[in-house]
């Protein structure tokens, strides 16, 4: 399975391609031309500075000049963290220590294998919070050692100082060290894990600015939606199906049902989980209070994308490693989890294994296409302004181009810039303005994004309304803006052209950008 991993990582270093608009973002952090701008854009960057503050050594050893060069940093990443699993499960149990649900249920989740490789901050978040979790667990049921204490720190900091999440998964960890520390009087491990905490949140302290800056982008992307709309993600239980997820029902019906009939198999279970009380509770604990945490706090903040949800399934999945190696004697528990790790892989292994040929944005050959195709007269459109980091990366044409609103600079998303712009009733009057303008004297327009040729000429339904508070949605406003620039073409455009970009590998969806060309007018 780890093999397999290996040769998924290499086919995204291989196929990911171009940096999108996230990626960008993270190298615009990272190339920052003085330390009051770089801690200025780190007020627009979801993480803390570890990660940009790599990259930008990595930039600095010659690595940055070509993105194949700076991609390579984040399969280095990646696989490092099958690494970080090895070594925690061998820290969790010596003598059967291959990590099989951890892979399974963790590193071969699309979501991990995407985003752990990406020029962001997750792949090194997560190295930092399995290491927290072995060394934390060590801690708490090995004997006391002031290394490993120091080391448990270490990855603490790199956890927290990587991702803001990891401090809700590192709380659940110590939280969970503490209790089972608690009954048995063990002092040392206790302090090791309360000192071990203590730095983390310390550590966290400078960025109570910069979080409360950020309150107000995070509004902005604000989705609602239930707690448990999101439960699934938690080992991504959506993408079993199939055969796989038949064959993996049948199986633990049938253990349960043999279990249940069968009094020497459940004493001999019984008797499995009384006598590692204390790592079952250790293990209980971290997912609780873990997914109470975490979920809470997505809830609050609106944000429900997977990504986010990744320390947790990290920390999920190493439990049931712990959970494992406790009852691992039974010969039952052990088929089970051999066949049971299998079929998860095998759930997953399709949909990863077809993430990892994706390239990820299309944005740089739009910008070829645009370049090569517009005349200095002519007009570009980029139809999202979140999507214009990229754009503008690789966009090398004579024509002038805006976007969606115009928000002036597109080095990183500043979707704050937007707010004012939402007040506005006629907030792309000047950009309908423009288009007219330029069809009418005989100029072309370039648009770039997702414009569906459907809603050409369609009548609007809605017009913007300015909201406040934690409900506004700048999505809506986007999807607005959009049907009045396809709205006028489709009214007063004499001729429409999609342009094709020579794709020649399957792109990624979540920036896949069309270019349509509109000439003439119409009354």
């Amino acid at each position: 399975m780890s093999l397999f991993l290996i040769v998924l990582h290499v086919r995204v270093l291989v196929h990911a391609g171009p940096l999108w608009r996230d990626e960008v973002s993270s190298f615009h952090v990272a190339t920052a031309p003085n330390l009051q701008a770089f801690l200025n854009s780190l007020v627009l960057d979801p993480f803390p500075i570890l990660f940009v503050t790599v990259l930008r050594v990595w930039i600095a050893l010659g690595f940055g000049s070509s993105d194949f060069g700076l991609r390579l940093l984040g399969f280095l990443i990646g696989t490092s963290l099958l690494g970080a699993i090895w070594v925690c499960c061998r820290m969790i149990d010596k003598e059967r220590w291959a990590p099989l649900w951890p892979l399974a249920l963790f590193a071969l989740t699309p979501v991990t294998l995407t985003e752990g490789d990406s020029l962001r901050a997750y792949g090194l978040g997560l190295i930092g919070i399995v290491m927290s979790f072995g060394l934390l667990s060590r801690l708490a049921f090995r004997p006391w050692r002031l290394g490993t204490a120091i080391a448990a720190a270490i990855a603490a900091l790199i956890a927290v100082q990587s991702l803001y999440l990891n401090s809700l998964i590192l709380f659940a960890i110590c939280l969970a060290g503490i209790i089972v520390s608690l009954p048995r009087k063990q002092f040392g491990p206790l302090a090791g894990i309360l000192f071990v905490g203590l730095i983390a949140a310390l550590s966290l302290l400078p960025y109570a600015g910069i979080m409360r800056n950020a309150h107000d982008q995070l509004a902005l992307q604000r989705e609602f939606q239930a707690v448990s709309d999101g439960m699934p993600s938690l080992i991504s239980a959506a993408t079993f199906r199939g055969t796989a997820a038949k064959i993996g029902c049948f199986l633990l019906f049938s253990f349960g049902l043999i279990m249940v009939t069968v009094p020497s198999l459940r004493r001999s279970l019984f008797a499995r989980i009384k006598g590692g009380s204390d790592s079952l509770v250790f293990a209980v604990i971290v997912v609780v209070v873990g997914a109470i945490t975490t979920f809470g706090f997505l809830w609050s903040s609106g944000l429900h994308s997977s990504r986010y949800r990744l320390p947790l399934m990290a920390a999920a999945t190493l439990s049931m490693q712990v959970v494992y190696t406790t009852l691992r004697k039974n010969i039952g528990l052990s088929v089970v989890n051999l066949v049971g790790s299998g079929l998860a892989a095998a759930a997953f292994i399709p949909s990863s294994y077809h993430l990892s040929e994706l390239r990820k944005t299309n944005c740089d050959l739009a910008a070829v296409v645009v370049a090569n195709s517009a005349a200095q007269d002519d007009l570009v459109i980029v139809n999202r302004f979140t999507h214009a980091p990229t754009f503008q990366r690789y966009y090398r044409g004579t024509a002038p181009w805006t976007s969606v609103p115009a928000v002036g600079e597109h080095l990183q998303h500043r979707a704050y810039l937007a707010r004012s712009v939402m007040l506005n009733p006629d907030a792309i009057q000047d950009i309908l303005l423009r288009i007219e303008s330029e069809l009418k004297a005989g100029h072309k327009v370039f648009l770039v994004g997702r414009f569906p040729l459907s809603e050409m000429g369609r009548p609007l339904s809605i017009t913007p309304t300015p909201q406040s508070g934690s409900s506004w949605r700048l999505g809506i406003y986007l999807n607005i803006w959009r049907s009045q620039i396809v709205n006028l073409l489709g009214q007063h455009a004499v001729q429409v052209v999609k342009i094709a970009l020579n794709e020649s590998q399957p792109i990624d969806p979540q920036e896949k950008e069309d270019v349509l060309v509109f000439s003439g007018w119409k009354d």
